[in-house]
């Protein structure tokens, strides 16, 4: 029985040397098709692997599959992961509420393009989402914008907003974000219960 497992483990080794042998933008390419926990799954297929994940050009973090993520874990891949995030999508609960504007400040850092954040009861957005001007993606459920900051001059780059049981909390936000957008007219934008004050 010995000798078997002698077998399989030299059998497994060579392996994952095959997958590191793969030019490294392919392998970076596969890693990015991985969502979050399966890609730093994949360091224990080789010790070569091992913190792959963190040298990737960019990491899509999403975790609206696994509703209740504890804030800490996204709190550790911002600290550990040091490139761009390409996405942020998160279902927010209870314990994440008040972690979102580091989050975001965080993200505006690693020039993330695309942010869909559900909010589990109306609460209130921080300012930091107009720091995050490379967006191209905006999707926001049930919470409050605050007013745009002053010299705050749009989303230029932005393509879709969707707003879905979202308030603003100044006089005609919508329109001076919207106004803002340097290429508002290819902008597609969903409302969904929609309004302004609180």
């Amino acid at each position: 029985m010995a000798a078997g497992s002698r077998h399989r483990a030299r059998t497994s080794e060579p392996a994952a040397d095959l997958l590191i042998s793969l030019p490294p933008p392919l392998l970076d390419c596969i890693l990015t098709h991985l969502d979050l926990r399966d890609a730093v799954r994949a360091s224990a297929l080789s010790r070569a692997w091992r913190r792959q994940w963190e040298a990737l050009p960019y990491l899509p973090l999403s975790f609206l599959k696994n509703p209740g993520t504890p804030p800490v874990a996204v709190d550790r891949v911002l600290i550990r992961y040091p490139g761009n995030i390409s996405n942020f999508s998160f279902k927010l609960d209870e314990r994440s509420v008040g972690r979102v504007a580091d989050w975001l400040i965080a993200l505006c850092r690693r020039g993330v393009e695309s942010i869909n954040l559900q909010f589990p009861f109306p609460s209130s957005l921080r300012s930091s989402v107009f720091l995050c001007t490379q967006l191209v993606y905006l999707e926001l459920q049930n919470c409050g914008i605050p007013p745009r900051p002053i010299g705050f001059t749009g989303f230029p780059a932005l393509k879709d907003l969707k707003l879905d049981r979202v308030k603003f909390l100044g006089e005609k936000q919508l329109q001076a974000i919207l106004a803002a957008d340097v290429i508002c007219r290819s902008t597609r934008v969903d409302l969904s219960r929609v309004g302004e004050g609180l």
